[in-house]
């Protein structure tokens, strides 16, 4: 392959300078690959990119390369660089959604857990189906009300009365979800019967 340098014109950007190949023991190119550079050296002449100097010069440079190091500067301000993608965001859990509960609603989510001192279903049962309907950490929290006593009662039945003794602990367990309640902060309950609650934001668990 050959080029002829033209006689330079008045007016006429001045090439660029040839690059100096790196020193140094460099994987070598091969024709193949100067040929790939020629390509995008005419590519980019015939849109306009490269005067005739700056193509010539660019192509002496093409041929006289040895190394991939001294061919990549030839091309570097024609060839597009790939934009990386940057990886997707975690999705946060539905809870961390949620706006955080307010005095009203963390007041209300104490009462509801304080009823199982009383444990009479009535109380979180209104709670959950009236402002649990316009507060999911109301709901929340009365559902696991809901659910303890309800597994109360249930191990008192079964055990014919002798599962009452739990109730003792059980209002151990009430002052401090009420205290927890009133911190804004949800609670778990794996370890009663989950009758209400199921699939609501606060259920989920965290990744």
């Amino acid at each position: 392959m050959s080029s002829t340098v033209p006689t330079p014109v008045p007016g006429q950007p001045t090439p660029p300078a040839p690059p100096t190949a790196p020193a140094g023991d460099e994987l070598r190119c091969t024709d193949a690959d100067r040929d790939r550079v020629i390509e995008v050296l005419k590519t980019s002449y015939a849109d306009g990119r490269l005067d005739q100097a700056e193509f010539d010069v660019r192509f002496d440079l093409t041929m006289k390369a040895k190394t991939y190091a001294a061919l990549e500067p030839i091309t570097r301000d024609l060839v597009a660089q790939p934009t990386p993608i940057p990886a997707p965001a975690a999705a946060k859990p539905a809870r961390d959604l949620l706006p955080p509960p307010t005095t009203e609603e963390r007041l209300l989510a104490a009462l509801a857990q304080a009823t199982t001192w009383v444990p009479i279903v009535v109380g979180p049962a209104i709670l959950y189906y009236t402002v649990g309907k316009r507060s999911e950490f109301v709901k929340h929290h009365a559902a696991g009300a809901l659910n303890l006593q309800l597994t109360l009662l249930a191990v008192t039945i079964v055990t014919f009365g002798l599962g009452g003794a739990l109730y003792g602990i059980a209002w151990v367990l009430a002052t401090a979800f009420a205290v927890v309640a009133l911190a804004g902060a949800p609670l778990r309950q794996p370890w009663v019967l989950p009758i209400f609650g199921r699939g609501g934001p606060y259920e989920k668990k965290r990744d």
